[in-house]
């Protein structure tokens, strides 16, 4: 049996997403009209732009009809636009609206503050080092995994 938890990287990862998680539910409550899973779709979409629901459910991580049904919420209160692929009619394409981009904003500066707590105590240099490798691990398995 692993009695070193504390060092194994996926359990670090997943804890460290847990718990940051949590915090940006707790200090969202007050500024943002939307839940986290609502602002990570917003932030997918104003990073990636127009995307099909089945790559927003992907980079989500969660079942396609779980996607479904938290863009519905989203449609109904305006936050999201959904259309149909003009070369695939299957499809359904999904782009946020005005309305979203200004509350993306406030849901940055959230972020922002528990990037802020959770980095507290490292130099600005050793933050800097810890976000490129992070990126540099995402790089690595983001080969592997999205071939």
């Amino acid at each position: 049996m692993d009695t070193h938890i504390e060092e194994r990287f996926g359990f670090l990862i997943s804890d460290v997403g847990r718990l940051c998680g949590k915090r940006f539910d707790d200090l969202a409550k007050s500024s943002v009209d939307l839940t986290r899973a609502q602002c990570r779709a917003l932030a997918y979409l104003a990073h990636y732009g127009e995307v099909n629901q089945a790559r927003l459910a992907d980079l989500l991580d969660v079942a396609p009809i779980s996607a479904g049904r938290l863009l519905d919420r989203m449609e109904e209160g305006g936050w999201i636009e959904r259309f149909d692929n003009p070369d695939d009619r299957r499809e359904r394409q999904v782009r946020i609206t005005a309305k979203a981009e200004r509350t993306l904003g406030k849901a940055r500066k959230v972020g922002d503050e528990v990037a802020a707590e959770g980095l507290d105590g490292l130099t600005d240099v050793e933050a800097k080092q810890l976000i490129e490798l992070l990126q540099r691990v995402r790089c690595n398995l983001s080969r592997i995994v999205d071939r």
